[in-house]
């Protein structure tokens, strides 16, 4: 009978939880991959024994995508290919801010992070992809034994724009793949937009310059942005709405319904339903346009979780107060605010972009991980919350999947 799994990645190492079906009783592992952040983490279940993917960063020996292949107990870090061009005629733009506030290029660029991994469909056994900081996508055709940079958005003519963020050079955090068809996927980059290609990755057309903020909150922000000094010149292509959502947070692909997107940006919540062609403002009825996380569930009829976060000037990004989260079951009509059980009134803690993640199952449950080290489940949708044993470091990624064995 299967067993549901959770991937949980934390600033201090990896941890696993897994339950018997009805998901009341619960068994956590050891730390595993002690000494390393990691920032996301996958099972690939194209196999009769899922591959366990981490996209792990460790204080000694740098950045990986690790596997294993055993449930987690050994780990391979060894990641050949896992390294941008450097051919000193096509010289790639590599920019970051400088100590004064401007804007500087580094010079040759070094994969620093990664950010993302998704295996490909049944149909390409071998197929892996990979995001990183700076902005780079990877591909692997033996299951991330080995890799090599996609070039053509490496080199993409809009690289240009692809801006700093407040956690460094852009990066690339989100990869969705179609299940319909293999060489349909989405990457979102952090802040350059959504990118979209349907040939395997030959071709990419962006999907968010279109993506314009609409509600009061994200205008009045962009409003009062207008004429400030930043030390630097923050150009958008030509055409294209400097109030276009081109830094999504957490970027999904419905997979009941491959066509319809959404998007935690930095501005506002976001669903497109015709493959990023045109985009609607979702955020009214939520109490901040500023977020990170965003779920969708696998199985069960059209539910969204989101984590609203204060925003202001002086960065205080946290729930104020009370942890909630907030759901949607008719396309971002309405919202619903979901606290019963979550930590509260004198609670301030926030949850990553990728610490949220549904599990499929007939009755599918929500689970959120927090800054705090704290994991919640909702097996009712999140009408009510329980907290899972254990209290882990600061929680950076939660995967949760449903398989025979580990």
């Amino acid at each position: 009978m299967p067993r549901v799994h959770l991937l949980i990645g934390t600033r201090k190492g990896a941890f696993i939880y897994s339950s018997d079906r009805d998901r009341l009783h619960w068994e956590v592992s050891e730390p595993l991959m002690r000494g390393s952040s990691v920032f996301s983490m996958t099972a690939d279940a194209r196999d009769t024994r899922p591959r366990l993917f981490a996209a792990a960063n460790h204080w000694a020996w740098g950045r990986s995508v690790a596997r294993s292949d055993d449930g987690g107990k050994t780990w391979d870090t060894n990641t050949p290919g896992l390294a941008f061009p450097q051919d000193p005629a096509r010289p790639i733009p590599n920019l970051n801010f400088t100590s004064t506030g401007g804007m500087t290029d580094q010079g040759p660029v070094v994969v620093e992070n990664v950010w993302a991994i998704t295996p490909g469909l049944p149909s390409q056994p071998g197929v892996v992809w990979a995001g990183t900081q700076p902005a780079g996508l990877f591909r692997s055709e033996d299951r991330g034994e080995s890799w090599a940079p996609v070039e053509s958005l490496i080199y993409h003519p809009e690289r240009r724009y692809w801006y700093p963020t407040g956690g460094g050079a852009s990066s690339l955090h989100g990869i969705e793949v179609d299940p319909r068809n293999g060489d349909h996927l989405y990457a979102s980059i952090a802040s350059g937009g959504t990118y979209a290609t349907s040939d395997g990755g030959k071709t990419w057309k962006n999907t968010s310059h279109n993506c314009i903020a609409t509600n009061p909150g994200a205008r009045e922000m962009l409003k009062a942005m207008e004429g400030m000094d930043f030390g630097a010149e923050f150009e958008v292509p030509e055409g294209v709405d400097p109030a276009a959502a081109n830094e999504f947070h957490k970027f999904r692909m419905d997979a009941k319904n491959p066509d319809r997107l959404w998007g935690q940006a930095h501005i506002g919540v976001f669903r497109s339903d015709d493959g990023g062609t045109s985009w609607d403002d979702v955020t009214e009825g939520l109490p901040s346009f500023h977020g990170f996380p965003l779920a969708v569930t696998k199985k069960a009829k059209d539910a969204v979780f989101v984590v609203p976060l204060e925003f202001a000037a002086d960065n205080f990004r946290v729930c104020p107060g009370q942890f909630a989260v907030y759901r949607t079951t008719d396309s971002g009509k309405s919202w619903d605010r979901l606290d019963n059980g979550l930590p509260g009134p004198h609670d301030y803690q926030s949850a990553y972009r990728d610490a949220m993640d549904t599990d499929g199952c007939a009755d599918e449950g929500v689970y959120v991980g927090t800054t705090n080290g704290q994991v919640y489940y909702g097996r009712d949708g999140g009408d009510r919350w329980e907290r899972l044993p254990g209290t882990l470091p600061p929680i950076l990624s939660v995967t949760a999947f449903e398989s025979d064995v580990l």
